[in-house]
């Protein structure tokens, strides 16, 4: 069961996620990652990265943005990243492989409320036997101390599942 915290819950229509993964880092969890972003929209709920699930994250960034793949620059990837986290009510981030952009990407938006940025819902999770592959500074994350950062672990897919449902309010 989720904790409850002080952050509004969203009605169902009106989330948005930005999924977040290892795309250059540790890729072990990739086909998880996939499966994820497929059940989030078999949900009906839009998400904004899906190319972090995809064979070839790059080449589906490149045709979402108009970018070729071979052009597209690091600036390009940073910019583009933080619109869709502005736009995103909720992050779910896959944090069982080490990932610094995916660390990045769960303070940017931990904080980006402050900001004058769409307040966003937060929820990592990472698989059991993998605990010790995933960040300790993310993991340690409570909400009594962070209202808005749900961190959980699962054994099977269907823990993915049944966390997603709960983060959602389906």
């Amino acid at each position: 069961m989720l904790e409850k915290s002080n952050f509004i819950m969203s009605k169902p229509k009106d989330i948005i996620v930005y999924f977040a993964g290892a795309i250059r880092g540790d890729r072990a969890m990739a086909e998880t990652m996939k499966r994820i972003v497929r059940f989030i929209q078999g949900l009906g709920v839009p998400v904004l990265t899906e190319h972090v699930g995809a064979d070839d994250p790059q080449e589906v960034f490149a045709q979402k943005t108009g970018i070729k793949k071979e052009a597209i620059t690091v600036y390009d990837i940073e910019r583009q990243d933080i619109v869709w986290l502005d736009t995103a009510t909720h992050v779910i981030a896959e944090i069982s492989g080490a990932s610094t952009g995916t660390g990045r990407e769960i303070e940017y938006a931990r904080t980006k409320g402050r900001l004058g940025k769409t307040p966003a819902k937060i929820l990592c999770l990472y698989q059991k036997d993998r605990e010790l592959s995933a960040s300790p500074m993310i993991r340690g994350m409570t909400p009594d101390r962070y209202e808005n950062i749900i961190v959980k672990s699962y054994g099977e897919f269907s823990d993915i599942e049944t966390l997603t449902r709960e983060f959602l309010g389906f």
